[in-house]
């Protein structure tokens, strides 16, 4: 059924995806992109409400027989406004009209992925329980997420599990790819500050050497990650900013360290933190320096829930077969502030296989043909896991 209705729905779809690649805007600032889906929302029928978290949006719609009174099952799909600062460099005739914007990770495409899959559920109503779908501003920054809740996102509409998708370059075209347990890695921000009192490059005995303790607290974090956590866990620090010093001759005061963290599950976040702390203290203690580690916190582990996750299979292999679907399939060292949404309601992050450069990368290109195996995923979620039947079971 989805197939034959997204025939006469393809060309649409391709316009809305030219149309936003065209005008790609980045993080809290997506006021075309929000007025554009907010738009399309309620031409399907949907109830609309925006400005959430700046510029979010989020669209409702009611099964057969459900009400605001009574909504049932609340199933929620998210997608992404934001574009990436970043000049584009893709072949195209639809490249974006801003050189300093891009849509170089696929959110447009994801957006109009939950498009199609509104408009397809508004004209087949023939779910059980309430359609949520959220379109989330400032994931590249990793804080849209947070912007929403703290607007109060699930107490103004609860719902009962969410789902999202990204696109993946390197997975079979038109495969779906679901992880268990972790889809995504955490994310943190290190910041270290080394002081120490300076001096001429010729007596360095007259003060205290910050370069020489910059670069024995980077090695001594690389070799000592790799005994302090199980083998078979992930977790990676990566420092990508050193600053410090006016003259080559000269011993700085001071030091400045960049770098993140990332990992797949909380024990191990936590130890590599521990870890930072004592090669502070180590370092200080070697070298007669002032160490200062903060490590932020932005974003936690993306968790499949179970129930969420096998729902994905089960709905991915209707979808597109079963020779189509990796089932348990390894997580992404990259983070997500989707994972804000799972930490507090169940639900689960799926991967849609595509050809062409990863995202991030100048010549990025979302490929359109994805757009329907998305949309008819979610299409197929909305019905199965809105049932009643589901509702009567989770409530005995």
């Amino acid at each position: 059924m989805f197939d034959t209705w997204y025939d006469t729905q393809r060309d649409t779809s391709l316009a809305w995806l030219q149309d936003l690649h065209a005008h790609p805007e980045t993080g809290f600032e997506e006021v075309r992109t929000a007025a554009f889906v907010a738009a399309r929302l309620a031409d399907f029928g949907f109830e609309v409400a925006t400005g959430i978290g700046g510029t979010g949006v989020v669209g409702t719609l009611y099964g057969r027989d459900a009400s605001p009174e009574c909504p049932g099952r609340c199933i929620a799909f998210r997608a992404e406004l934001d574009a990436l600062p970043m000049e584009e460099k893709a072949d195209v005739a639809y490249r974006s009209q801003d050189a300093a914007q891009f849509h170089g990770c696929g959110h447009d495409g994801h957006t109009v992925t939950s498009l199609t899959a509104a408009a397809y559920l508004a004209k087949h109503r023939e779910f059980d329980g309430t359609i949520r779908f959220i379109f989330q501003p400032a994931e590249e920054l990793l804080t849209g997420a947070r912007a929403m809740l703290a607007d109060g996102l699930f107490e103004r509409f609860p719902c009962d599990e969410i789902y999202a998708l990204h696109n993946l370059p390197g997975l079979p075209e038109g495969s779906v790819a679901i992880p268990a347990a972790s889809a995504m890695a955490s994310a943190d921000n290190i910041d270290v500050t080394i002081h120490a009192n300076g001096a001429h490059g010729a007596m360095p005995h007259t003060g205290e050497d910050a370069m020489l303790a910059a670069a024995s607290f980077i090695t001594s974090v690389q070799q000592a990650a790799t005994r302090v956590i199980d083998a078979r866990d992930a977790g990676v620090i990566s420092f990508g900013v050193l600053t410090g010093g006016t003259a080559r001759n000269v011993l700085p005061e001071d030091i400045r360290i960049e770098g993140t963290m990332r990992t797949t599950s909380d024990p191990v976040r936590a130890r590599l933190a521990a870890l930072l702390t004592d090669a502070a203290r180590a370092t200080e203690a070697i070298f007669g320096v002032t160490v200062t580690v903060s490590v932020e916190k932005v974003a936690p582990v993306a968790v499949n829930h179970r129930a969420a996750d096998a729902a994905v299979v089960t709905s991915a292999t209707r979808i597109v077969g079963a020779e189509k679907v990796i089932e348990n399939a390894r997580s992404l060292m990259a983070s997500e502030d989707f994972a804000e949404f799972t930490a507090r309601v169940p639900g689960a992050y799926f991967f849609v296989g595509q050809s062409g450069r990863a995202p991030h990368h100048p010549e990025y290109v979302f490929d359109p043909e994805i757009i329907p195996v998305g949309a008819a995923i979610f299409a197929d979620l909305a019905k199965t896991r809105t049932s009643r039947s589901l509702n009567a079971r989770a409530n005995t």
